[in-house]
């Protein structure tokens, strides 16, 4: 088949100028890939690394795993969706029109994770920006609670730090301030200079000082300064910084809007999930929230409506899980409330995962961007289109939402 060029869904960071030789039907030479993207990729074309259709543990085939799948479906009545970060649009715009269809909740990992930050830029109450206007224009890099050395390995080359054109007259160093907030050491903060080494929790204090909302220390009047001398501060924000602000960004938001007209600010959050950015949107659109809505009725969101909430609280008689892996992020005593025979769970996934081994039904499906074409939205809110497929695979998600939705009943 010769060289292909891929879009890598890896990472939210879809680098798309990856080049993969096939030989024979498989990988050879991988090339412009981080470690986590070619393992990504090799993964794709082993079979030996791929899920495969099954109902309670029994192989079965792909129609049959739908089959079952519907039925499950049909007859329940507190139906919950979710997953779906690592979707392309076509497939959650399908789930979408799935859950409407059944009155059910319908959730994303941004629940538990990125949703506050998503929101406030959604909502346009956070400025953003592309990568592209970051490159060679902004002047200060600043990365808060995010290493995006060990989260999104080429990153820094390819969007950022070393991917500007200008450098010192040294020649050894971009011409950008790189500077990072964290509460470790991390490969990142050996890199910037300054680097914001801070207390665990300390994130809300530090952004008080900066607003003179409390007395300021040394590293807060360095920060504010260091913000206030620049003309284009793209500010980075990782799942540390979210975390630590427990979903109250007001004084961030404040915080990011303090420089005024003189500095251009923009906020761009680490996702790590391929299409997070695309789901909040999606639902976004579709219903001004941006995870945790129900159908039931009127169109209707909050936190009773999380995936963790539905399950702490027994919520849901069948979960369909697409693309994602809850069993492998909750806490056991959340898990035990999926391991009884009161609630079914029907998997949707490329590879094997800890979901897919504990589900009653497993729908095989492709790999975006190595079986399936389709539409991404990096994590700095641009769309990507994938490449045509370049194996043959499974059914894709867009086809298997398609022939559940035509069996499903309501």
């Amino acid at each position: 088949m010769g060289s292909r060029t891929l879009v890598c869904t890896g990472c939210g960071c879809l680098c798309d100028d990856v080049q993969v030789d096939i030989e024979g039907g498989l990988p050879g030479r991988i090339e412009n890939a981080c470690a986590r993207g070619a393992a990504y990729l090799r993964a794709a074309f082993n079979a030996r690394r791929r899920a495969g259709a099954r109902i309670r543990g029994d192989a079965c085939s792909p129609e049959a795993a739908i089959d079952e799948a519907a039925r499950l479906l049909s007859r329940a009545r507190r139906r919950l969706v979710f997953g779906l970060d690592s979707s392309t649009q076509e497939a959650q715009r399908l789930a979408v029109e799935l859950a409407q269809k059944l009155g059910a909740v319908i959730d994303g990992a941004s629940s538990f994770s990125w949703g506050p930050l998503i929101e406030r830029i959604v909502g346009q109450d956070l400025p953003s920006c592309s990568l592209s206007d970051v490159k060679d224009k902004a002047d200060l890099l600043l990365y808060w609670g995010a290493n995006p050395t060990a989260t999104h390995p080429r990153h820094l080359s390819r969007h950022t730090y070393y991917a500007y054109t200008e450098f010192n007259p040294a020649g050894w160093y971009p011409r950008v301030t790189l500077a990072s907030v964290d509460v470790r050491q991390t490969e990142l903060a050996a890199m910037s200079k300054p680097a914001f080494r801070i207390k665990p929790g300390g994130d809300r204090g530090l952004i008080s000082g900066v607003l003179g909302e409390s007395p300021a220390d040394a590293q807060a009047g360095q920060l504010a300064e260091l913000v206030r001398k620049s003309r284009f501060c793209a500010l980075f924000c990782g799942l540390g910084l979210v975390q630590a602000l427990d979903g109250d960004l007001d004084a961030f938001t404040r915080m990011v809007r303090m420089p005024g007209q003189s500095v251009r600010m923009a906020v761009i959050p680490m996702i790590a999930e391929t299409n997070m950015m695309g789901l909040t949107r999606t639902l976004h659109e579709r219903t001004s929230y941006v995870n945790s809505i129900s159908f039931a009725g009127d169109v209707s969101g909050g936190r009773q409506f999380s995936f963790v909430e539905q399950v702490r609280q027994q919520a849901a008689d069948c979960i369909l899980v697409i693309g994602s892996d809850p069993f492998a992020a909750l806490p056991q005593s959340l898990l035990a409330q999926l391991q009884g025979p009161n609630v079914s769970i029907i998997c949707m996934d490329h590879f094997p995962t800890l979901t897919a081994d504990a589900a009653d039904v497993v729908v095989p499906t492709a790999v975006p961007g190595v079986e399936s074409s389709g539409t991404l939205v990096r994590l700095d809110g641009e769309r990507v289109a994938l490449a045509e497929p370049v194996k043959d695979g499974p059914l894709t998600q867009e086809a298997a939402l398609v022939r559940l939705m035509e069996k499903v009943q309501p």
